[in-house]
Order: C-alpha cells, then structure tokens, then sequence
C-alpha cells in the first residue's frame, strides 16, 4: 500500500510538472481601468518601468509575462500602484494621458503592489472606491520595419 502511494505521488508530480506553463518576458502590458463612477473602461498601454497616471492613480509595471502560444493563454504582470492627487480632467482620455503627478505625501501608501494575472482578475485585485485595473495581455515591442531596398537602374544619368 505504501509503495502505491508513493508511486502515485511521484507520477502525480511528474505529471504536473509536465504540464507547468513557461512564461517569456515581454516589455509592455496592456492594462483595463475601469472608473466606478462613470462606468467607463480605458484600454492602457505600459511599458516597463515607465508609469502612466490614469485618473488618481500612477500606474507602474515592473514586470510582464506572457505564454507562448502553443500554451494555454496566460498573462503575468507585476504592478506597483500608488495614489495621487486628484486630477482635474474633463474625459478620460485626458486622464490617460495626463503627466507624471507626484504622490500626495509620504505617508500615503501604496495601493496595490503585487502580480496580477490575467485569467484571474480578483485573485490579485486592487482594491479601490472608484477604479479598478486588470491585466489583459502581455506584448513586446513591434520590430523596426526596413524601409524597401533600393533596386539600382540600367540607365545612367544623363550628363548635363
């Protein structure tokens, strides 16, 4: 009996090591905010290490990772997100795009830091009155394009 499970055991662990996802690190995140208030979501694009201020808050991702697509899909992203002092905007593209605000004061801690996962928004949440943040997807950069090849001609120039 003892050997059945101690044979079941290892074949279980075998079993879920095989199937353990690997995750490549990728430069930006693109993050959901949805305000409470007015019931608006804003699609945000981050990059690592640069914050984004979106209404109150500033919004910094530390890191990001991403399945390959031969796995399942899954998104991992390490967020830091601290509290800043109320933005006077009109929309909320003007919230997106606002400056880099500085924090209220020292004594005001940070909301959330901590890795939020995409297939499971309320495992790790931030837990604000008004906004709420998600993780949809980690991405990298999009190459830089070449521009076409030159193609000499037959012809030479003509002498002037």
């Amino acid at each position: 009996m003892i050997r059945f499970l101690i044979a079941s055991t290892i074949g279980l662990s075998l079993l879920g090591a095989a199937h353990a996802a690997t995750f490549v690190q990728k430069d930006r995140a693109t993050l959901r905010a949805l305000d409470k208030i007015t019931g608006r979501s804003t699609d945000i694009e981050v990059k690592v290490g640069e914050p984004v201020v979106f209404g109150s808050l500033k919004v910094e991702l530390k890191a990001c990772y991403q399945t390959p697509p031969e796995e399942a899909p899954e998104s991992a992203a390490f967020l830091k997100i601290d509290s800043t002092q109320p933005v006077a905007v009109e929309t909320m593209d003007a919230a997106v795009a606002a400056e880099e605000v500085e924090t209220v004061n020292e004594d005001n801690p940070e909301l959330f830091s901590g890795w939020m996962y995409a297939s499971s928004p309320g495992l790790s949440a931030l837990e604000h009155p008004v906004y709420d943040i998600w993780v949809i997807r980690c991405t990298a950069s999009a190459p830089v394009k070449l521009s076409d090849p030159v193609v000499p001609t037959d012809t030479e120039p003509e002498p002037e």
